[in-house]
Formats: C-alpha cells, sequence, structure tokens
C-alpha cells in the first residue's frame, strides 16, 4: 500500500518553467496570506514549499505597470520557492496583458479565480460569477496562453454557479481554454461554505477527474486532517490537494501530509515566535491572541490562557 507522504511529497511538473515541490499546498486566503509574517513563518518551518497569496484584481483597462507588480510581490519572487500570482477580473484582454507583465518581472505562474463567492467580488462579475459565462473563461485561457506561451497557467474553479449539473459544462471549457491545472473546490457558488456530505463532495470531484482526463487537478474543500486528504487522494482522481481554511486549525497540517511526521510541541512555540515578531502597540494585542489561536488552537490551553490574560489586562486598565 502507498504511503501516504510518499504521494503528498512528490513533485508535480506542470510547464517546462514551472514545477509543484509537492502535492499538498495552500490555497488562497484574504486576510492571512498577505502576511508577510505569516509568510516567513511558514516558509521558514517548511510548512509550505509553494505560494499563491490573495487574487489581485484587474478592472478592464487597468493593467498594473511592470513596476507596480514588481513591488507588490518581489518578497515573495526573492523567496526562492515556486510563486503563483492569482488574477481576478472578467475582461479577457486584461487579464491578458496582466500575465504579460507579470512574466517580465519573474514570474512563472498564474491562476485565474473563478471561485470566489463574495457579493463584492460577484457583483464586480468576477470571481465565481464568470461560471455564468464559461465563453469568457475560454477566451481569457486562449488568450494569456497566445499571450504568455511559456507561462504555466492554472484556474480556481467552483462546480458551478447555483447548481453542480453546470459541472461537466464548465469543465468541458476548461479544457478548451488549455488549462495547464486545476484548483476545484468542491461546493457551488451559491452554496458558499455550507455543510455538504462527504459523499457529495467526493462524487464532484470524480466527476472533476473524470472530465479532465490528463489535466491535473488539486481537490479542495474541508480539508482540516490527513485522513481528509487521504480520501480525496483513494477516492477521486485528484493530482493533489489544496488546503484553505483547515491551517487554521492546523498550521503543520501540509508538512504532515508531506513528511508523515508528528509535530515537536516546540514548533508551536517556534511558529507563535516568528508570527508575532515586529508587531508592536495596541494592534499587536488583537493579532497576538489571532496567532496563538493558529499556532496552537482554539480549544488549546495556550490559548484559553493568553485570552484570559487580555481580558484581565482590560479589566485593570479600565480601573486606573
Amino acid at each position: 500500500m502507498q504511503n501516504n507522504s510518499d504521494f503528498f511529497n512528490r513533485p508535480l511538473v506542470l510547464t517546462p518553467g514551472f514545477t509543484l515541490p509537492s502535492r499538498a499546498i495552500l490555497s488562497p486566503m484574504e486576510g492571512i496570506m498577505n502576511r508577510e509574517n505569516f509568510f516567513n513563518a511558514a516558509r521558514t518551518l517548511r510548512l509550505i514549499d509553494s505560494w499563491m497569496p490573495p487574487f489581485i484584481g484587474i478592472p478592464a483597462g487597468a493593467v498594473p505597470r511592470d513596476v507596480t507588480l514588481k513591488k507588490r510581490f518581489s518578497f515573495f519572487l526573492d523567496s526562492g520557492i515556486p510563486f503563483t500570482v492569482q488574477l481576478l477580473g472578467h475582461d479577457p484582454d486584461s487579464l491578458a496583458e496582466t500575465a504579460g507583465a507579470l512574466y517580465r518581472i519573474g514570474v512563472r505562474s498564474v491562476n485565474l479565480n473563478c471561485a470566489c463567492p463574495s457579493k463584492t467580488v460577484l457583483a464586480s462579475t468576477s470571481g465565481g460569477m464568470l461560471l455564468k459565462q464559461p465563453e469568457i473563461i475560454i477566451e481569457t485561457l486562449q488568450k494569456i496562453r497566445r499571450n504568455v506561451p511559456d507561462i504555466c497557467v492554472s484556474l480556481k474553479l467552483r462546480s458551478g454557479f447555483r447548481d453542480p449539473d453546470e459541472l461537466k459544462e464548465l469543465l468541458a471549457a476548461v479544457r478548451e481554454g488549455g488549462i495547464h491545472w486545476v484548483i476545484h473546490h468542491y461546493r457551488t457558488v451559491s452554496e458558499e461554505y455550507r455543510d455538504l456530505p462527504r459523499q457529495e463532495a467526493v462524487r464532484r470531484l470524480q466527476i472533476v477527474g473524470e472530465e479532465l482526463k490528463t489535466i491535473p487537478f488539486f481537490a479542495n474543500g474541508d480539508i482540516v486532517s490527513p485522513g481528509d486528504a487521504e480520501l480525496y487522494r483513494a477516492e477521486t482522481l485528484c493530482s493533489g490537494i489544496a488546503v484553505g481554511r483547515g491551517i487554521l486549525n492546523d498550521p503543520f497540517l501540509l508538512r504532515r501530509l508531506r513528511t508523515g511526521e508528528t509535530v515537536d510541541p516546540g514548533l508551536k512555540q517556534e511558529f507563535l515566535h516568528l508570527l508575532t515578531s515586529g508587531i508592536p502597540g495596541k494592534r499587536g494585542e488583537h493579532f497576538y491572541l489571532e496567532c496563538v489561536k493558529m499556532a496552537y488552537g482554539a480549544d488549546s490551553p495556550e490559548f484559553c490562557a493568553a485570552l484570559t490574560e487580555q481580558k484581565n489586562r482590560r479589566v485593570g486598565k479600565s480601573r486606573e
């Protein structure tokens, strides 16, 4: 029987210029992955071996200048680990031109967001709203491929806008667009983050594997333990898994999947130290609580003690 860590630790060559070092990656999360402290901590402790920060919005006709993109992403580009920029927009020409600008500054992988269920994003006809317009997805992917032939192009996808019966048509559009790989969140846009039976998640992911055929896809959605990741690996044709909110409960999840090792308690303390390094003043109090929760868990004695300490400190200040 295959060792799970052997599978998740195996590299995946996607294009001649872009390879994922492993098959257990972190899916972009707004508010977490755009913090340099989190990135530094995760990279230092080998919690990640590739990086895809939250999307950048590209309005029609407003392609960022090369110097602007370099300023925004040089920190990640200089890290030495494979780096993907996720794009959000609905204008194929602007998205393709942005991909070209990113390639000029050294980015070798872009991802088109067709999954975000945020009402603000949907109102801009971007993110999950693109699932209502498969022809826009096809045009965007094809224009990026023509404009930047050597860049790796991926897509974050959901199982439809309102109904998973839309899935096969969407996957046909993905194939026609000439995609290199896909991150697939099994819910529809309308389902947002509501609970669904695990067997339904597996069923939808199985359809993705069957329809994409030889195109690699990473399963995404409610992966909070090695058992969840192994279920997707065993029951679907996924090439890997992408963890989102599960990393907030267990920041060492991806590392454990890749190595099969248990986590030394000292690593949690080191992770907390790296997360909170250089965070001063009043903002630091709230941020410190967030970091303790991330490092140790919401039900841990460490988080309960930090919460009590902060409450006591506030009570003390109010009595002064």
